[in-house]
Formats: structure tokens, sequence, C-alpha cells
């Protein structure tokens, strides 16, 4: 315990006393360490003046200070269940790693080995931008130093990328889907990645269309609500 409070501690073991006594300089211990220091001396540990065992008497009131600070420290500490996985460290992996060199920025790409665990579950809320902008078509950089239209709405791109995170969630972990324009919408409830959870997100993803204007910050409490009211 690295705030409590040094008076709190036995001046000769170092230790949270929990049967405080006190000398008649003032001075208090654990009766128990007290008791066998004067076994073999007949002086303080402390002030090292003459000191015996009817020179001590109870510190109820510190006793009682002790007693409280230890019951503050017990309700302060939150037990957190969580999902665990057992991995063995002793094991190694080969990581395949591979770069490329693009407009100046360098992309790396990590392949994670097969058939390393089981991960634990997790829970994702995709927050999705369906106002008007949204519709504005996806330029990609050409050879040169044009930009050319794509066929594919910036909505299109998006829907896409939710479309792999639903595929690769598997049945333990949960998915919700939050659309936000004028203010956010929760277009598909947080909801276990089974077949019949894959089938509805990718039903409710595909009903998404782009209009209004752009509440970011409601989609994002909206997001974060849905998480926090579905908490394992």
């Amino acid at each position: 315990m690295a705030d409590t409070p040094p008076n709190f501690l036995c001046p000769i073991t170092h230790e949270l006393m929990t049967d405080p006594v006190i000398d008649s300089d003032g001075n208090s211990y654990e009766r128990s360490a007290i008791e066998e220091w004067l076994k073999q001396h007949s002086t303080s540990p402390i002030t090292r003046t003459p000191l015996h065992l009817n020179d001590l008497r109870p510190n109820r009131a510190l006793r009682e200070s002790i007693e409280e600070y230890r019951n503050k420290q017990s309700s302060s500490k939150t037990i957190t269940k969580t999902n665990s996985i057992t991995i063995d460290i002793n094991q190694s992996f080969d990581l395949k790693v591979t770069s490329s060199w693009l407009n100046e920025f360098t992309h790396i790409s990590i392949q994670p080995p097969e058939g390393i665990g089981i991960r634990a579950p997790c829970d994702i809320c995709c927050v999705v931008d369906t106002s008007g902008s949204m519709s504005t078509n996806v330029e990609i950089q050409g050879t040169s130093d044009d930009k050319e239209s794509c066929v594919l709405s910036q909505l299109d791109l998006v829907k896409h990328a939710l479309k792999t995170i639903i595929h690769s969630l598997t049945q333990n972990d949960r998915l919700s889907i939050v659309s936000f324009a004028d203010c956010a919408t929760i277009v598909f409830e947080l909801h276990q990645m089974d077949d019949d959870g894959r089938s509805n997100a990718l039903a409710a993803l595909e009903k998404l269309d782009e209009n209004g204007q752009t509440n970011l910050w409601d989609g994002l409490r909206t997001g974060v609500e849905v998480l926090v009211e579905g908490q394992r």
C-alpha cells in the first residue's frame, strides 16, 4: 500500500498495524512486535529510552483510524470479470511482414500465424456517416497527377469495409450499426454474429442511404451508449 499513512505502519515490522499500542512518549507499535522486542531489550526501539511492558497501553483511536482505512481500501477495489484465454508463452510463431512505398508513405502489412488459439470475444459498434456528402463519388489516384472518378460513392466504400468486418467476426462476437446524418439512429442493435445475426446485419447495412447534414457528435454519443448499455 504505497499511499498508507506512515503512522499506520509499525516502526518495527513496517507493516500496517492491526493491534497498535502506544508508549509514554507517544510512539505506537504493533503489540506483538513490541512485546517480542522487549523480551530482548529494555529500551524503546525509537528513542532508546527505558521502556517496559507496563508502559504500553492500547491506542484505540489509531486502531479505529486504521480499520476505517482498511475498509475504504477494500471497497475501492473492484473486481472486473473478463473473458480470458490461455497462451503458452514458450511457443514462438513466424509472422509474415511485407512493406511497400507509395506517395511518401510506407505501408506495412502483418499476417498473423494461423491456429494460435481462440481470441477473446469483442463488441463492435460501427458508426456510419450517412449524410448527403457520402453520395460523392470516390476518386482514385491515376498513374499521373490526375484523379479519376469511380462509380462507387463514399458510402458504397464504407459499406464494403463494414461487410469485411461483419464476415470476419465469429459467433462469440457482437456487432451494432449506428448511422448519423441530422441525428443518430441505431439501425442494428448489438447482436451476436452467428448466422442469423450476420445475415440481419448485412440486411440493415444495405438499407443505409445518404441524406441530411452531418451530426457527428450524436453519432459518437449513440455509439458509446450502445456499447455501455450492452456490456457483458
